[in-house]
């Protein structure tokens, strides 16, 4: 990153200085996966998609995969991808978590035609699915919102005033008591086994949230279960064409009545 016309975005000349960049610093032939941060709209993307191409085939990257990209922009780099014969994307970088299921409505199914696995990161919804958040407590300088209370999507404010909030939380914490195990690690649970989830990416800050987090490996939430987190965590999208009168509910219907 730097202030010049061609320090950012993905274009040729900047992924290819930034990958070798990256290498260099790295002390590394080749890195496993790499991810574009987001779209960028004033580079076509078939130089985005050529540069990768060319990255694989040289041997500087194993794979490669997108970040905060939304589902038609899945679908074009895929199709021109594979209507090009380059290399295509294997994975997507979005947040997601049982407070942040909207990827559901679009992305996730974008993805999966695609052939591409999910790799989410804030799985805890920025510590909230942990339990360490109260309703009439604000939060302390010690948590991720105790340092910033207005931090993006999990500002304290907003998500304190939505009752949906309280309600998963007071099922999560139902589930791990009955489970003798953390919140953090049936919020892990139920991520990582969500359809197209590849891999759950963790944001522990000590050894011992790392090592619980780990934990959650070993948690195996019920038919039941699942359910009932499923049914309080819902996407609520108002209507058309995600809601009631949308696309989505009439398939499930479809669905449904074969």
């Amino acid at each position: 990153m730097g202030n010049g016309p061609n320090d950012i975005g993905l274009s040729r000349r900047h992924l290819g200085q930034a990958l070798d960049d990256s290498l260099r610093r790295l002390g590394l032939e080749q890195i496993d996966l790499y991810q574009m941060h987001a779209w960028d709209a004033l580079t076509p993307i078939e130089e985005t998609l050529r540069f990768l191409d060319d990255a694989v085939s040289s041997g500087k990257i194993g794979y490669y995969g997108f970040s905060n990209y939304v589902g038609w922009h899945i679908a074009k780099a895929s199709e021109i991808a594979k209507a090009r014969g380059y290399t295509r994307p294997v994975t997507l970088q979005p947040q997601y978590n049982l407070l942040m299921r909207d990827i559901e409505l679009e992305i996730v199914a974008a993805c999966q035609d695609a052939g591409m696995g999910l790799l989410p990161w804030s799985p805890l919804g920025g510590g909230w699915l942990t339990g360490k958040y109260k309703r009439d407590e604000m939060p302390t300088g010690a948590t991720r919102l105790g340092e910033n209370p207005n931090r993006g999507g999990e500002s304290y404010a907003p998500r304190n005033a939505q009752e949906r909030t309280w309600a998963i939380i007071g099922v999560v914490e139902e589930i791990a008591r009955a489970h003798g195990v953390s919140m953090a690690q049936v919020a892990l649970a139920w991520t990582a086994a969500r359809p197209a989830i590849t891999s759950v990416i963790l944001g522990a800050r000590t050894p011992e949230q790392l090592a619980d987090n780990l934990g959650a490996m070993k948690v195996a939430l019920s038919e039941e279960e699942m359910g009932r987190l499923n049914e309080v965590s819902a996407p609520q999208p108002l209507d058309y064409p995600y809601g009631k009168g949308g696309t989505n509910q009439r398939h499930r219907k479809i669905e449904g009545g074969r």
